[in-house]
């Protein structure tokens, strides 16, 4: 799959204040928790089980087995899961995949369209849309999840100013000059400021949702978060380490 992150001569030619001018945000005093990925020094990894099988389910969990060297320095929860507490879509980890790509129709945030594939290619992260993913061929991890919240700077039009839900959530997304960054609501948010904030705040061009309510955030540094439910995937960033 030909990896399209870089839209730079459109960046170079308009000011960034001009992609994020016909959004405001209903709720002003919005927060939002970001990291941006330093790919130079960091990498992207996703998590779902351990080698006996059983899921890693917690933030703490995944910590306790995977960072006694201190390399990781966020991680979060992965894309929406079904009720057998696996991925509802597509899920690849370490170059397999584990659950195919999901085109079916239905009920709740995952299918809202279009939906969306996250994946990491050795040293670069992309979003695509759903009816645009072709291959998983090359790829070495990726999660499915829905909607995908704003795509080529465009946020997407079933996510309405007006919609009066306001949930904790969290997501991922593609800034225009190519840097992955992952965000997590201060509190309570409609998905349109949430996106809002993401475009006119963060310079994200495309992004992903992955889930809400249940959400959390860990951030080297910081207070291990509490977290309500297990988690099935996780996403976490780590520092690159020689081979």
């Amino acid at each position: 799959m030909k990896l399209r992150l870089l839209p730079l001569l459109p960046v170079l030619l308009f000011p960034l204040s001009a992609l994020a001018s016909n959004c405001t945000l209903s709720d002003p005093t919005l927060t939002v928790q970001s990291y941006i990925v330093n790919t130079r020094q960091e990498r992207i990894v996703m998590y779902w089980k351990k080698a006996d099988g059983t899921a890693w389910a917690s933030l703490l969990n995944l910590l306790a087995g995977n960072n006694a060297d201190g390399r990781i320095q966020m991680a979060m929860n992965g894309g929406i899961y079904a009720k057998s507490y696996a991925p509802l879509g597509l899920y690849i980890e370490k170059g397999k995949q584990l659950v195919p790509l999901n085109h079916a129709s239905g009920g709740g945030n995952f299918f809202i369209r279009p939906g969306g594939v996250f994946y990491v290619k050795g040293e670069r992260a992309g979003i695509v849309n759903l009816d645009t993913f072709k291959t998983s061929q090359g790829i070495d991890y990726a999660v499915q999840s829905g909607p995908l919240m704003i795509e080529n700077g465009t946020i997407n039009r079933r996510l309405l100013p007006s919609a009066s839900s306001r949930k904790i959530r969290n997501a991922v997304g593609i800034t225009t000059r190519g840097e992955a960054v992952f965000m997590l609501s201060g509190r309570g948010t409609s998905f349109y400021d949430f996106a809002c904030y993401a475009r006119s705040k963060l310079d994200v061009r495309q992004m992903l949702y992955l889930d809400g309510t249940i959400s959390a955030m860990y951030q080297k540094g910081a207070d291990m978060p509490w977290q309500s439910h297990p988690f099935v995937t996780m996403i976490a960033v780590e520092t690159r380490h020689p081979d």
